[in-house]
C-alpha cells in the first residue's frame, strides 16, 4: 500500500518559476561597486599627490 500512496505523490508536478538572471543580491553588490570604485580611485589619488608633496619637501624642493 506504501509503494501505491509514493506514486500518487510522484504524478504531482510542481510549477517552477522560470530561473532569474541577476539575483537581488548581485544586483545589490554591483550597484555598490559601481558608487565604491570612484570613491576610493579618489581616496588613493588624493594620498598619491600628498605623498608625493612630501617626497618633494624630502629633496628640499619648493611645493607649490
Amino acid at each position: 500500500m506504501e509503494t501505491e500512496k509514493n506514486t500518487s505523490r510522484s504524478n504531482v508536478h510542481h510549477l517552477k518559476r522560470p530561473k532569474r538572471r541577476l539575483s537581488r543580491p548581485r544586483v545589490v553588490m554591483g550597484l555598490l561597486l559601481i558608487v565604491a570604485i570612484p570613491i576610493f580611485i579618489g581616496l588613493a589619488n588624493k594620498v598619491v599627490h600628498e605623498n608625493a608633496e612630501v617626497i618633494r619637501q624630502g629633496f628640499g624642493q619648493q611645493v607649490r
